[in-house]
C-alpha cells in the first residue's frame, strides 16, 4: 500500500464511529462487554449505542487499511526515524502523526485524518490545531512516488527555453543537459559526476 492509497482509504472512512479497541469491525454486545472489561473507562458507557455499527480506534484505522495490526506505540516502535511535528511539512502523504497514546494519518497541506475519540469518530483536522508531537513513515507503507517527466518552458534572461522537468517525491528537477544548454555550457562526465564547462 502506498501513502496515497492509505490516505484514500482513510478518506473513505470519514464519519466512522470510534470505540477504543475496535479495528474496523461491527461492534457487537459481546465485543462491547469484552472491551469494557479490558479497557475500562477508555470505552465510554455511551459507546453501547454504537452496537451494530462499524467502529474503529486510532491505530485501528491504519491497521484496517494495511491489514497489519499494531497499536499506536507499536507503529512508533517500528518506525526507522521519528521527527518532531515542527517538520511535518517535510512528511510524505500517508505518514503517521503521533502523540502519546494517539496516532493519525498525515494527508498533506498541514492536515490529518484520525479516529479522534468516541465524541468525534474518524475526522479530518489540522496538525497545527492538534496536540501531535511527532511524525514518521509507517513501516508497512510504500512512500516512493512515480517519477513524472514532461516538457515545459522555463525563462532565463527573458528568453524562453523548452526543457524536460522531472517531478518526484514533491520535488521538481531539471536535467543537467537541459540547464547546461540554457546556460550555453558543454556537458561531459567523470564517472557519475556531470562536468559543466564553458563552450
Amino acid at each position: 500500500m502506498t501513502g496515497k492509497e492509505l490516505v484514500a482509504f482513510a478518506r473513505s472512512k470519514l464519519g466512522t464511529a470510534y470505540v477504543y479497541g475496535m479495528k474496523g469491525d461491527v461492534l457487537t454486545k459481546e465485543t462491547y462487554d469484552r472491551l469494557k472489561i479490558l479497557f475500562g473507562p477508555l470505552v465510554w458507557d455511551s459507546d453501547v449505542n454504537k452496537i451494530g455499527q462499524v467502529c474503529v480506534d486510532c491505530s485501528g484505522l491504519i491497521s484496517w487499511g494495511t491489514g497489519i495490526q499494531r497499536n499506536s506505540q507499536g507503529y512508533h516502535d517500528t518506525a526507522e526515524t521519528v521527527f518532531p511535528i515542527s517538520t511535518v511539512n517535510q512528511a510524505p502523504i500517508g505518514a503517521a502523526v503521533l502523540k502519546k497514546g494517539h496516532i493519525g494519518i498525515y494527508i498533506g497541506n498541514g492536515r490529518y485524518i484520525a479516529a479522534d475519540g468516541s465524541a468525534y469518530g474518524v475526522r479530518m483536522g489540522t496538525v497545527a490545531g492538534s496536540s501531535f508531537t511527532h511524525w514518521f513513515r509507517l513501516k508497512d507503507i510504500d512512500y516512493r512516488e512515480e517519477e513524472m517527466a514532461q516538457k515545459e518552458t522555463i525563462i532565463y534572461n527573458e528568453k524562453e527555453y523548452t526543457v524536460e522537468l522531472i517531478r518526484r517525491d514533491g520535488v521538481t528537477y531539471l536535467k543537467t543537459r537541459d540547464i547546461a544548454e540554457v546556460l550555453g555550457l558543454s556537458v561531459s562526465s567523470r564517472g557519475k559526476t556531470p562536468v559543466l564547462a564553458d563552450k
